[in-house]
C-alpha cells in the first residue's frame, strides 16, 4: 500500500470519528461547560500523546525557537477550534454543525492558495465543487439551519470553529516538515493545555466527578482517545502526504455521515434525494483522490 493511499485511509477514518463526535459532544454539553470539555480534551490528549512518545524509537528534540510557532498552531487547532465547537453546540444541533462545516474546504483552499501557493489539478478542482454540490443539497434540503438569536449565535461559533481549523491545516504544514506528527501533536496540545489552566483550574476543582454517569464517562473517553488523540493524529499524518485542501475536502463527508447516523438514531428519514446527495459527495471524493497525471498538478 502506497503512502498516499495510507494517508487517504487515515483521513477517512478520522472523518468517521469526527462525524460520530457531533452526537457524543452534544450529549456532553448538557453535563460539562465548553471550557471544562476543552480542558478535559487538551489535558487528556496531552497525556495520550506523551505516553505514545515514550514508545517512539527515535526521540525528537524540539527547537526552543519553534515552540512559539507550535503555540500558534495549538491555539488555532486546539484552543480556539475546540472552544468554539463546544460553545456552538450549546445553541445549535449536531446536524446543523456538520452542515456548516462544509464551508471548511473552500476556506482552506483560499488560505492555501494565498499562503502555501497550493494548486489542485482540474479533476481535483472538479471533485471539490461536485462534493460541495452534494453537501449543499443536504444542507438546503434538511432546512435545519436556524436564524433565531440563540441558533444564530451557535452557528456563528461553529463557523468560527471551522475557520480556525482551516487556519490550523495551513499552519501545521511547515511544522510537519521538521517534526513527526506525534511530536507536533504533543507540543501543540501541551502548550494549549498549559495556557488554559489558569482559566479552568477553579471549574475543574469544583466539578462533581462522582455525579458523572457511565454513559458520559464513555463519552469523555471517546472525545479524548478517539477524537482528540487518534483522529487528530490521523489528520496530521495525512497532511504529510496530502495537501491541506485535499485533507479538508473530507469534511464534505461529515454531513452525509451525520445524516446516516441520524437515520440510524431515528431522527431523520431516508429518502431518494438524500441518497443521491450522498452519492454525489462520494463521487467528489473519488475525483479529489485521483492522482494528477502531470507534474504541474501538485494537489497531493
Amino acid at each position: 500500500m502506497s503512502n498516499r493511499l495510507k494517508a487517504h485511509l487515515a483521513i477517512l477514518v478520522a472523518t468517521v470519528i469526527f462525524a460520530v463526535n457531533y452526537w457524543v459532544s452534544k450529549e456532553l454539553i448538557g453535563v460539562f461547560s465548553p471550557l471544562e470539555l476543552v480542558l478535559i480534551r487538551t489535558w487528556g490528549a496531552s497525556l495520550c500523546f506523551g505516553i505514545a512518545l515514550l514508545f517512539m524509537r527515535t526521540k525528537e528534540r524540539v527547537n526552543l525557537r519553534d515552540l512559539g510557532y507550535l503555540a500558534l498552531v495549538g491555539f488555532f487547532g486546539v484552543t480556539l477550534n475546540q472552544y468554539l465547537f463546544f460553545g456552538g453546540l450549546q445553541y445549535t444541533t449536531a446536524v446543523e454543525a456538520s452542515t456548516i462545516h462544509v464551508s471548511n474546504p473552500v476556506i482552506t483552499i483560499i488560505l492555501s492558495t494565498i499562503f502555501l501557493h497550493s494548486r489542485l489539478s482540474r479533476v481535483q478542482t472538479l471533485g471539490v465543487f461536485v462534493g460541495m454540490v452534494g453537501a449543499l443539497i443536504l444542507v438546503l434540503y434538511q432546512k435545519g439551519l436556524s436564524f433565531e438569536s440563540q441558533s444564530l449565535k451557535g452557528n456563528l461559533m461553529i463557523f468560527g470553529n471551522t475557520t480556525a481549523y482551516a487556519v490550523f491545516l495551513i499552519m501545521v504544514k511547515p511544522a510537519l516538515k521538521k517534526y513527526k506528527p506525534l511530536t507536533t501533536s504533543f507540543w501543540a496540545y501541551l502548550i494549549s493545555a498549559l495556557s488554559l489552566l489558569p482559566f479552568g483550574i477553579q471549574p475543574m476543582i469544583h466539578l462533581d466527578w462522582a455525579a458523572i454517569g457511565h454513559q458520559h464517562a464513555l463519552g469523555i473517553f471517546y472525545i479524548v482517545v478517539a477524537v482528540t488523540f487518534l483522529a487528530y493524529l490521523l489528520s496530521i499524518y495525512s497532511l504529510k502526504e496530502l495537501s491541506a485542501p485535499v485533507v479538508s475536502f473530507y469534511i464534505y463527508l461529515q454531513p452525509a455521515l451525520a445524516f446516516l447516523i441520524a437515520v440510524l438514531l431515528g431522527e431523520q428519514l431516508l429518502d431518494p434525494l438524500k441518497i443521491v446527495a450522498t452519492f454525489i459527495i462520494f463521487i467528489g471524493v473519488y475525483l479529489v483522490n485521483k492522482k494528477p497525471k502531470s507534474s504541474t498538478s501538485t494537489g497531493t
